[in-house]
């Protein structure tokens, strides 16, 4: 997806626009990178189970022992780039979040703090907030149908996200159990190795979710210079 031009953006900071593009870019080269690390792990685990095959019952199993000890490492990295993927997907929807909300709202724009505040990894119940706004409000250019599908994807992400909180409750292990204090964590932070990676399941929507901000907020400003939308106040 490319980025947009926002050649005449003066509903922007500069700060903004640079915000928006260096995580849309970040998360354009990670998920090609996650992507790799999906088919690596599944191509490891394939080899060792046909390894497995063909030494049944044979005294030397080294083939399939260095197999198994690939897949270890293919599952931690695949990991290890899945947590990356997160932080900077769940910064994207909470900055692409911000950003269009305001402008749809006509609110004044973000302190160079707040920009790079907002590019960092939020805490889950930031992510909430932030998928809490209903896309009807924020996609206010758009026609209804895409606005309700799209506010269908937001709810399910939202109870997505809420879901990840109740399983980092029965994680243990350092991660609290209070509710409030996991709404104030970070997902990345609850991560831990002998469970099954927090974002499972949940990554490929927040992705997709995150990335449609730019074009999202170009599309707004266009055609709010075209008389096409008002602004919406929303309290």
């Amino acid at each position: 997806m490319e980025f947009p031009e926002f050649t005449d953006a003066a509903s922007l900071t500069t700060l903004e626009i640079e915000a928006l593009r260096a995580l849309q870019v970040t998360l354009q080269d990670l998920r090609n990178e996650y992507e790799s690390a999906l088919a690596v792990t599944s191509r490891s685990y394939r080899l060792k189970g046909n390894a497995e095959v063909y030494t049944q019952g044979r005294a030397l199993t080294h083939h399939p022992d260095a197999l198994f000890r690939l897949s270890r490492l293919a599952d931690r990295y695949e990991r290890g780039v899945g947590l990356l993927v997160w932080h900077y997907a769940s910064a994207a929807a909470v900055l692409g979040t911000s950003i269009l909300d305001r402008v749809v709202g006509g609110r004044p724009k973000l302190t160079a703090a707040g920009v790079t505040a907002l590019c960092e990894e939020p805490s889950l119940g930031q992510l909430r907030d932030a998928l809490s706004i209903p896309c009807t409000d924020l996609l206010i250019a758009r026609e209804s149908w895409f606005r309700e599908q799209r506010d269908e994807d937001r709810q399910g992400l939202l109870r997505a996200v809420e879901g990840i909180v109740e399983c980092a409750a029965e994680i243990g292990e350092g991660v609290p159990s209070d509710t409030a204090a996991l709404w104030a964590g970070r997902l990345t932070e609850f991560d831990r190795v002998g469970t099954d990676p927090l974002y499972e399941g949940v990554l490929e929507r927040l992705l997709g979710f995150a990335e449609q901000f730019p074009s999202e907020i170009s599309w707004y400003l266009k055609q709010s210079r075209a008389g096409a939308v008002p602004h919406q106040v929303r309290t």
